[in-house]
């Protein structure tokens, strides 16, 4: 009685069982996914606290539960004393393009010259803005006014003091703030020019011996040309703005010079040079400096400035007057006018102030003074007395100024106008500045926009919100008869705000150790046996996915007394994320850490906070998102820079220490940043205790983030109610599954790459061991004349398009003594007409025909009449050289040989879908059978070539019937029975493979639906001894390599999908800051695969003889194709096995192409 198919369960109660388990699984996770998805979307309902300088601890009523409430207007909020931390970023640079010690220091008498007619302006005009680094308000305006702007000037390049053979300038273009607006600028609006300022500026001086030494002869301009043209090339800059300032009149005719070479060299590459020069500098030749540029901008400010006595900044008649000039000796087309918008606050004794708009505006509101519009200068200024009384002058320039300065110049119709500086400007300049309308209405300059800074209040490093920005109103009278503006008026009341935020939480003496980005378990563990052995609290912000990752060091960092605070869950800049995005974060974070702790936080540091305050609106509007769900947000003041690279635990100590112990109340710090991941943090680990030692000897008290603000640690992280419980268990599930399947999925992916690395290595030295010993058994004629009588068995269904090619190939034979049976099993088409048409005289063939019952039960059959002692099963589709036969049989003169597989080869090579296949067949399958045959553990004799002892078939009952794979089933038969089973790679077998992806599949099921089958039918021989290298290297590799690899083969294809998706993610999350380390990771160990592989495939057909080594092209794509491909099959394999069905063959259709080699 025949046995019933591996896997073969006909009341299909396997399936049943195994499909409710896969229905409950899946109402379980669907309902934990929905769970866990409304608890993130769902905002948490935090405590809220009132920030306020407190005297003692907060009452109740200020911690209660309560719902998000809206910001007030700043027209609500009462406006105190601006900080003085805000001109911070204005004291890092006196001096600025323009000012000269030349310059006149008070206004000449009015233009006696008469200006042209105004005509039209910002039609067909350049507008330019200069842009700088060192000011985040300047990124503000860049990114806020970009569309306004046909170029940008930023001031990334300097002359440096460099030897003969250095380069003389230095680039700011590896600082992460520059490559921010670069990276702006080209996505943005990448029609916008860059052409970046070359200035001889060095720690705040202009340097006139550097200038002079790089101008001063032939071959030191020429080396400053050649590093200015390869910058320019290297970043496809539209060319360079020249600024070299303080030029002595020695030096002067070197600059012209240089800057006539300059403007060669830059001509015949298409690219522009622009110089800056002053509006009326000493010894300057205007004429000659122009001809040797493209345009010359004329910078059009500080009539008076920081270092001189106060006064007008630009004058409106000095402005005409000057320009008057200018204009006389210059082509208009070539010349651009340079405005300043900014202003100078002046004291006596002290070098002055640079100010913005915006700051000069907060000035007087706060102080209560009144800005007048001088009607001579046609400028604005203020004074005021500070409370140390000093008396304050403040002039600045606005809109107004620049809307009279563009109308004065209009009638020379110069090329175009220029901003110095973006960040400092009124932002209602750009209603007249850079906009399509030909002569924009003054009107529109009644409107004044809020800017780009943020106003504070108070002192301390909590910070809380209290009101939003609004724009402001000014009175603007026009003179009907020239169209200038005549004056304008300013009010205190309806003066433009931005965001004003309050500080508070200064407690002298206490400082708080904050850590951020952990946890971390190399580093994190080390920290908190510190604290523990010094009895410091600590704050720690964890980021979502590294507490996740780490949940027993949260669990510790609770248990050990200190508190945890929110720093988003992978770590985003907020200020380059959609608002709903800040939320996710936040909330994720949230549930993580209420799963693991138990408790909730109102703690809330965003990533990349560099100090106790933001710098600009687009930073408040995370603080914004944050505070509406109740949180509060913690800044610092000391910063050690233990992030940055090289950093020493000395530095760290040194700098927090002088940190701590400032007197000003404005810039002393009490909450130190520190970190506990997110690089090399070894020597934060070492500059820890002795950072606590130091501050303790200098009467430090070590404190909680929550005892800065008054509160308990309980109140920041409130114990979650019972009420909560389901939800938070659903959460700990969730994140537990999430954080075991991000595991699995990289070690998967690690091991895969290190098995599949080790695998070619192996087989790589085995395949060559057997190339070596076939070599010397060639070269020994072993078996030479030995020929035992052979049977090559056909079994044949629907075959009549290819079985008369077959028969010829095997007739051509130089074989002596062999019979062809051909058994027809039941074909519908002309498969036996064929054969007795055709060689119906050939005494060496043989027809049989039977009712249809399978490919084994027709070579069983044929077996029945076979004389022969050796058998050679051969596929109907499959073509023999002439030297073939004889190949196979020389082998088993060894009597230990119990069958011989021999080297198919695709022989219909006539698509991509064919020609892949020929590519694995000389890279895998043979070269697998060539590596076992080393070790005797072949699993497989292929169907389409391979030979059999006669005797071994018999004793093994011939070839079975309840597996798909009988060829694979009598050759693990055979080998357990103790024989050998050899390859022979000059038998070839010229086979016709599918030709469309579709047969592919159907034909790769059968196969690895046939392999799983005798896997489980033979599951004794696994890891059986008795069965040597068989047991414990061939069928471990069947189940690894064939059975377990293609299911999780799309691993290595999700995890570079995944890192590719999320780099792109996390580079539109946060441009600024993108590193590419992650994604190059990833590639590296791909790539490192890929030419492992290639090179493991190129040895593989160094061992074949007259191969197409061009099939290796096709290597890459087909291992991809082949993966998704195998994946189907697979699981199709495994899915029908559980379901217990039978499976029939799956006859593929022949199409006649195959091409027999010689």
């Amino acid at each position: 009685m025949p046995k019933s198919p591996v896997f073969y369960d006909p009341r299909g109660r396997r399936w049943r069982h195994v499909r409710r388990t896969y229905l409950a699984l899946g109402v379980i996770i669907t309902a934990l996914t929905a769970v866990f998805i409304s608890s993130v979307l769902s905002n948490p309902l935090l405590p809220r606290f009132n920030l306020r300088p407190l005297q003692h601890l907060p009452r109740s009523s200020d911690i209660k539960p309560q719902p998000p409430a809206p910001l007030p207007n700043a027209r609500e909020a009462k406006a105190k004393k601006a900080q003085a931390e805000l001109q911070k970023a204005y004291e890092k640079v006196k001096r600025v393009p323009g000012r000269h010690a030349e310059l006149l220091p008070v206004a000449p008498p009015p233009a006696t010259t008469p200006l042209p007619a105004p005509a039209s302006f910002n039609a067909k005009q350049l507008a330019i803005g200069f842009y700088i680094d060192w000011d985040e308000s300047s990124y503000s305006s860049l990114e806020r006014n970009l569309d306004h702007l046909d170029w940008v000037l930023p001031q990334w390049v300097r002359l440096v003091n460099a030897k003969p053979d250095e380069r003389p300038i230095a680039d700011e273009l590896n600082d992460g703030q520059a490559l921010k607006a670069l990276n702006l600028i080209r996505s943005k609006r990448p029609q916008t020019s860059i052409l970046p300022m070359v200035q001889n500026l060095n720690d705040e001086k202009w340097e006139a011996d550097v200038l002079a030494r790089e101008v001063g002869d032939e071959n030191s301009r020429q080396r400053l040309i050649n590093a200015l043209s390869e910058f320019v090339e290297q970043n496809k800059f539209a060319g360079v703005c020249v600024d070299f300032e303080e030029a002595t009149k020695d030096t002067q005719p070197n600059l012209l010079r240089f800057m006539q070479e300059l403007y060669a060299a830059f001509k015949s590459r298409g690219w522009i040079v622009a110089q800056a020069v002053p509006f009326d500098g000493e010894g300057w030749n205007y004429r000659d400096f122009a001809a040797a540029s493209d345009y010359l901008m004329l910078m059009a400010y500080d009539q008076h400035y920081a270092n001189k006595d106060f006064g007008s900044v630009a004058a409106q008649n000095w402005f005409e007057d000057l320009l008057s000039r200018r204009m006389n000796e210059l082509d208009p087309a070539k010349t651009i006018i340079i405005l300043g918008n900014y202003g100078y606050n002046w004291t006596k004794g002290s070098e002055a102030k640079e100010v913005s708009f915006q700051q000069a505006l907060i000035d007087a509101r706060d102080s209560e003074a009144q800005i007048e519009f001088d009607s001579e200068t046609r400028n604005p200024h203020y004074d005021y007395d500070e409370e140390d009384q000093k008396h304050h002058i403040v002039w600045f320039l606005d809109g107004v100024t620049a809307f009279n300065q563009m109308r004065a110049a209009s009638g020379y119709h110069p090329a175009g106008f220029a901003l110095w500086r973006l960040g400092s400007e009124d932002p209602s300049i750009w209603s007249v500045f850079g906009t399509d309308q030909s002569n924009p209405s003054p009107d529109a300059l009644r409107r004044m926009v809020y800017g780009y800074e943020v106003d504070f209040e108070g002192t301390g490093e909590l910070l809380q919100v209290q009101s939003s920005p609004h724009d402001g109103e000014r009175g603007v009278n026009v003179d009907s008869k020239t169209g200038f503006i005549a004056s304008e008026i300013y009010d205190n009341q309806k003066i433009p705000s931005s965001y004003v935020i309050e500080r508070t939480g200064d407690h002298p003496g206490m400082i708080a150790l904050t850590f951020d980005d952990g946890p971390d378990p190399s580093y994190t563990p080390a920290l908190l046996d510190i604290l523990k052995q010094e009895n410091v609290p600590a704050t720690f912000f964890v980021i979502g996915k590294h507490g996740q990752a780490e949940p027993d060091l949260l669990r510790r960092i609770i248990n050990e007394g200190h508190e945890i605070g929110n720093h988003t869950f992978t770590h985003p800049n907020l200020g380059e994320i959609p608002a709903i995005l800040t939320d996710y974060e936040l909330n994720a974070t949230q549930r993580l850490i209420e799963s693991i702790t138990g408790r909730s936080t109102v703690l809330f540091r965003p990533p990349y906070f560099g100090d106790a305050e933001a710098d600009t609106p687009e930073e408040v509007e995370p603080a914004i998102r944050a505070q509406k769900l109740n949180y509060v947000m913690v800044g610092l003041r000391i910063d050690p820079g233990d992030w940055k690279p090289g950093v020493t635990a000395d530095e760290i100590v040194q700098r927090t220490i002088d940190r701590a112990m400032d007197k000003n109340p404005e810039t002393r710090g009490q909450v130190v940043l520190l970190h506990d991941s997110g690089g090399e943090r070894e020597a934060t680990v070492e500059a820890l205790p002795r950072l606590i030692h130091e501050l303790r000897a200098r009467g430090f008290k070590f404190v909680l983030v929550s005892d800065l603000g008054g509160w308990t640690r309980d109140q920041v992280m409130p114990a979650l109610p019972s009420s909560q419980n389901f939800y938070t268990r659903t959460d700990t599930i969730a994140f537990l599954l999430l954080s075991t399947g991000g595991w699995l999925l990289q070690w998967a992916f690690i091991v895969g790459i290190v098995l599949g690395l080790g695998r070619l290595i192996v087989i790589g030295a085995l395949a060559f061991a057997q190339w070596a010993r076939s070599r010397r058994r060639e070269r020994g004629h072993v078996g030479e004349h030995y020929e035992p009588f052979l049977s090559v068995i056909v079994p044949a269904y629907n075959e009549d398009r290819v079985i008369e090619s077959t028969i010829r190939s095997l007739l051509t034979s130089d074989y002596p003594s062999f019979e062809i049976i051909v058994v027809d099993d039941g074909s519908a088409d002309r498969t036996s007409e064929v054969v007795r048409e055709c060689f119906g005289e050939e005494p060496l063939v043989r027809l049989f025909t039977e009712p249809n019952a399978g490919k084994a039960a027709a070579l069983n059959f044929g077996l029945r009449y076979a004389k022969g002692e050796v058998i050679v099963a051969l596929d109907a589709d499959t073509q023999f050289p002439a030297d073939t036969i004889r190949a196979l049989a020389r082998r088993f003169v060894d009597p230990q040989i119990g069958a011989v597989a021999g080297n198919a080869k695709v022989g219909n090579r006539i698509n991509i879908v064919t020609r892949w296949q020929a590519l694995e067949y000389i890279t895998s399958q043979n070269m697998d059978r060539r590596a076992f045959a080393s070790l005797n553990c072949i699993t497989v004799v292929p169907g389409s070539v391979g030979a059999w002892r006669r005797e071994l078939i018999d004793q093994c009952g011939g070839f079975s019937t309840d597996t798909l794979a009988e060829d694979q089933d009598l050759t693990l038969q055979i080998r357990k029975l103790g024989y050998k089973i050899g390859y022979e790679e000059s038998a070839i077998g010229w086979t016709e493979a599918p030709d469309r992806l579709g047969m592919l599949a159907r034909q790769r099921f059968r196969w690895a639906y046939g392999t799983l089958q005798c896997l489980w039918k033979h599951g004794d021989v696994l890891l059986r001894p008795r069965y040597g290298a068989l047991g414990f290297v061939a069928m471990p590799n069947v189940w690894i390599f064939q059975i377990l690899f293609p299911l999780i083969s799309p691993i290595m294809d999700l995890m570079l999908v995944y890192t590719l998706l999320s780099s792109l993610f996390y580079r539109w999350q946060q441009p600024s800051v993108y590193s590419f380390t992650n994604l190059q990771q990833v590639l590296f160990y791909y790539a490192l695969f890929l030419a492992v592989d290639w090179c493991a495939a190129g040895f593989a057909f160094a061992l074949e003889r007259k191969e197409q080594w061009r099939l290796l092209w096709w290597l890459f794509l087909q291992r991809f194709c082949y993966r998704q491909v195998m994946y189907y099959v697979m699981v199709k394999s495994v899915s029908t096995a559980i379901r217990g069905a039978v499976v029939g063959w799956g006859k593929l259709e022949r199409k006649a192409t195959v091409e027999a080699q010689p």
